[in-house]
């Protein structure tokens, strides 16, 4: 059976990214006439490519400092990978950025090509390459395939495939479970197609949606229809995990949808207002200060966020904390997703983490006892997960739906029959908990 996974690429403007892409694949990823017209990435560009048991699907980024929003909304969505240097320039800023935020969003696994090798001798490759590994010591690359490849000879595109595959195994183990959960997608292009209507795209992030589904259309939670599906222009009757996907919706026009919002399974996700992160601040950032003004950066949403610091002033450069994210619009996420904060102006990543609450109470730095769950939050048995999330869920009419998406568990119900069975939460009456 093949399985799919999402491929990114990352590196720095006219590093051979989407050349490399076309090399591998034989598409070009480059679909806009701006970017033929000026030679560089400007939006997001997509491809497939077969390796072993694996169907990638190609998130081709911008490599350019000013398009690093682009950059995130594709990365949100990566399952591993693919860090492009160029061997005429070796590392440059925005290797260094885009490893940076590909870090932040707890990547499981990548491979590194040096690309351009037809251009240098040997003895400079091999500079290249120990430049690499001074760059990817200590990150989720560190122990990463670096191939040498050539667009324009072809040296390099078999061992490159054979890395990928490797390396989406890899990925894979990790990212399966998440195959069980509902059905969930984060918008990065619109557009209206003639005779059909409202298209949207996406990768898939979680379950999987079929034709004649019904879905809602987040964070407004609008329900629409799905009239038809593709993936990589091939007419399919479900998308799943993994996959890229063109969704042809009935119930909304295309002037109604932005990029950003998400496509769920209706009841999934809520919107909100106000996130817990367990955050790590980058060591070369400035301090993040209490009451801090920051771009939030969660799928492929962008908003801007007042954080709070629990428990101290500042974040320093390089540490560690909770911070609880007061956002200007709500956003949907669930427990455990990535985030990338990035300051106001001038804009530079400042840090990133996961997603532990999606609690509307304003957390005081003296509340032992909420502290207390958000650190049971971050472990990593399900069941000290549901029982923190049902906390903080408090008496609201919360239903079983709710503690999936506040504790990333599929099987919500048998762990609140636990907490039941055990005398940790007691039904108190009121309706169902479908």
């Amino acid at each position: 059976m093949t399985i799919d996974l999402i491929l990114g690429t990352a590196g720095h403007i006219d590093h051979g990214k989407s050349a490399l892409v076309r090399a591998l694949t034989g598409v070009d990823p480059d679909r806009l006439p701006e970017e033929k017209r000026r030679g560089i990435t400007i939006e997001l560009g997509f491809a497939e490519l077969l390796a072993g048991d694996f169907r990638l699907g190609f998130v081709d980024v911008p490599g350019h400092e000013r398009f690093v929003r682009q950059m995130l909304a594709g990365a949100a969505s990566m399952d591993l990978a693919l860090l492009i240097v160029a061997a005429d320039e070796a590392v440059k800023p925005q290797t260094r950025e885009h490893l940076d935020i590909l870090r932040l969003l707890s990547l499981p696994a990548g491979v590194v090509a040096i690309t351009k090798c037809d251009l240098v001798g040997d003895d400079w490759l091999q500079l290249v390459r120990e430049e690499i590994r001074e760059l990817t010591a200590g990150t989720f690359l560190r122990d990463a395939p670096v191939v040498a490849t050539s667009a324009h000879t072809g040296q390099g595109l078999d061992e490159l495939r054979d890395a990928l595959a490797v390396a989406a195994q890899q990925a894979h183990r990790v990212r399966e479970p998440q195959q069980r959960l509902p059905f969930r997608m984060a918008i990065d292009r619109v557009f209206t197609v003639a005779g059909h209507g409202t298209v949207v795209t996406g990768s898939v992030m979680s379950g999987a949606a079929g034709v004649g589904d019904h879905l809602a259309l987040e964070p407004a939670g609008r329900e629409v229809r799905v009239k038809g599906l593709q993936n990589h222009d091939r007419p399919v009757e479900t998308v799943c995990r993994g996959q890229r996907a063109a969704i042809n919706l009935a119930g909304v026009h295309h002037q109604e949808v932005e990029r950003g919002e998400e496509l769920a399974a209706i009841g999934y996700l809520a919107a909100t207002r106000r996130i817990v992160v367990a955050l790590q601040s980058l060591a070369g950032a400035a301090p993040l200060k209490d009451r801090q003004r920051v771009r939030l950066h969660a799928g492929a949403a962008e908003t801007m966020a007042t954080v709070r610091v629990l428990k101290r002033d500042a974040l320093e450069p390089g540490e560690a904390g909770l911070v609880q994210l007061f956002l200007k619009r709500p956003i949907v996420a669930v427990w455990g997703q990535p985030v990338v904060l990035r300051s106001e102006s001038p804009v530079t990543t400042l840090g990133g983490g996961r997603v532990l609450s999606l609690t509307s109470r304003r957390i005081a730095g003296d509340d032992v006892a909420a502290l207390a769950m958000l650190r049971q939050l971050q472990a990593d048995a399900p069941a000290l997960r549901v029982e923190a999330a049902v906390f903080f869920a408090g008496f609201d009419h919360w239903k079983e739906m709710d503690i999936l998406r506040a504790a990333g568990v599929a099987d919500a119900a048998s762990h609140v029959h636990q907490l039941l069975a055990s005398g940790k939460l007691v039904d108190a009456g009121g309706e169902d908990r479908r």
